[in-house]
């Protein structure tokens, strides 16, 4: 990364999500009581990240300019420095137990002490096209005694040890990020995993220390990061999130892309379960300009999106299977991200895997609750970036939720979802089209069992 020359204006912190379907820019103020307040956003459609990975470099560029220009004219300020999120499948996650031997045992442990411990943790050897992007302590032991969960300052030990979360990444694919923001004029002070960022936006302490599975379901990855005991336990990145169920929705009910998107994203007509929805009821969705509109029978399309939120979910289950801490999540799963808005999600996620589930927003960040704007799920990570970038300037206390900020809303953030996209839904299917839906029923029900795509969830799991 780029050595900073030009600082932001004193007390001025900015958080960049660059994601596969949005780029946001949030510009925040550290305040006295060692809280931030929003200032503003500015957020463009993405165009150069695929699954969560910046596959073309000039498109990226040209919206993270866009992106930041909307914030700086939304708030009038002048900033350089920004701290970017980092997701994408290549991002992998170890544990790692690293110490030293103090020369002086008699003296008490200080921040120097701690400052070798990372810096033993920064230079680990990676694989060859690997980097360590991020590195986060998990507990400490002084003399292998009995673990601690903060730095043992002011402790008397021989040997100083910790327990590392690392996580890892493709050296090309990072780079291609950092080299994006650059570009564009800005310098990246920090990385840090998008999950991690969702978590101190939409989780509590509480649900940390209780132990927690979050699940952010983005445009391009889904995030999964798991705490326990208020530490982080596990983090995995997958490519099945929201453009993956807008791309099956275009192929099965053959639609136009932005046909597709705007049906998902509709929590009239889009819903996670179907069991409860009428045969007889039809959507009648406007698809190409100058034809007929396309008739789709609701049950149908919502056991479609069923099956794909399964296939998300199916990968999450695994994780939590993987991490071992699947008996310690009392706090259950906490869903959060643009996927998070789909209609009767919380009730689908706890049949499916068993948990109490809860969807995550950020309103508890949020000091007045009328900007709603900024209290739905896909605003989780711009917020958990710009409060991770203050924390790790030393502003934002850790042991306290951020309750007041302040944040100033914009018309144009509030997410585009058509209202003239859909003809009202036809209750009763008129006799000449009884024919077609019979033979229309019978082609999804094949496919839905038989598909590649779906065959992992069949209904056996209901029964």
């Amino acid at each position: 990364m780029k050595q900073s020359q030009n600082m932001n204006p004193e007390n001025i912190i900015v958080g960049l999500d660059i994601g596969t379907t949005k780029i946001c820019c949030i510009v925040a103020k550290k305040n006295e009581n060692q809280k931030i307040e929003i200032l503003g956003t500015g957020m463009v459609p993405s165009r150069g990240v695929r699954d969560g990975e910046v596959d073309n470099i000039q498109d990226t560029t040209e919206d993270i300019i866009a992106a930041c220009q909307k914030a700086k004219d939304k708030t009038g300020i002048d900033f350089k420095e920004v701290f970017v999120g980092i997701a994408g499948a290549h991002i992998k996650s170890t544990q790692f137990t690293l110490g030293i031997t103090r020369q002086n045992p008699e003296k008490l442990i200080d921040y120097e002490d701690i400052k070798a411990l990372e810096e033993q943790i920064a230079n680990l050897k990676t694989a060859p096209g690997e980097q360590i992007i991020s590195y986060h302590a998990q507990e400490y032991y002084v003399d292998q005694k009995q673990p601690l969960r903060n730095k043992p300052i002011g402790m008397r030990g021989n040997r100083l040890e910790a327990n590392w979360h690392v996580i890892k990444g493709n050296s090309n694919s990072t780079d291609n990020l950092v080299t994006s923001v650059e570009d564009a004029g800005y310098i990246p002070i920090g990385l840090d995993l998008e999950p991690l960022a969702s978590a101190a936006s939409v989780l509590t302490h509480e649900q940390m220390s209780e132990g927690v599975c979050l699940v952010d379901i983005g445009g391009g990855t889904t995030d999964i990061a798991i705490f326990h005991k208020g530490i982080i336990r596990h983090t995995a990145i997958f490519p099945y999130a929201g453009e993956y169920i807008t791309s099956i929705i275009q192929d099965k009910m053959r639609l136009t892309y932005q046909t597709a998107r705007k049906l998902k994203e509709n929590q009239n007509y889009t819903s996670a379960l179907f069991e409860h929805i009428s045969d007889k009821k039809l959507l009648s969705v406007r698809n190409l300009d100058n034809l007929p509109p396309v008739h789709i029978p609701m049950r149908y399309y919502c056991r479609l999106v069923n099956a794909c939120l399964e296939q998300i979910f199916g990968q999450v289950k695994k994780e939590i299977a993987y991490s071992n801490f699947g008996d310690k999540l009392n706090a259950g799963i906490v869903v959060t991200g643009g996927g998070a808005m789909i209609a009767n999600l919380k009730p689908m996620v706890e049949q499916f895997i068993g948990l109490h589930t809860s969807i995550g927003m950020p309103t508890g960040r949020l000091s007045n609750l009328q900007d709603q704007a900024y209290s739905q799920t896909i605003f989780a990570t711009s917020i958990g970036l710009a409060l991770l970038a203050a924390e790790k300037s030393g502003s934002v206390v850790e042991e306290e939720p951020i309750s007041s900020s302040r944040i100033k809303i914009e018309e144009e953030i509030t997410p585009d979802i058509s209202h003239n996209l859909y003809d009202d839904e036809v209750e009763s299917i008129p006799k000449k089209n009884a024919a077609w839906l019979l033979n229309l029923a019978k082609t999804f029900k094949d496919f839905m069992l038989a598909d590649e795509i779906t065959s992992d969830f069949e209904d056996t799991h209901r029964k």
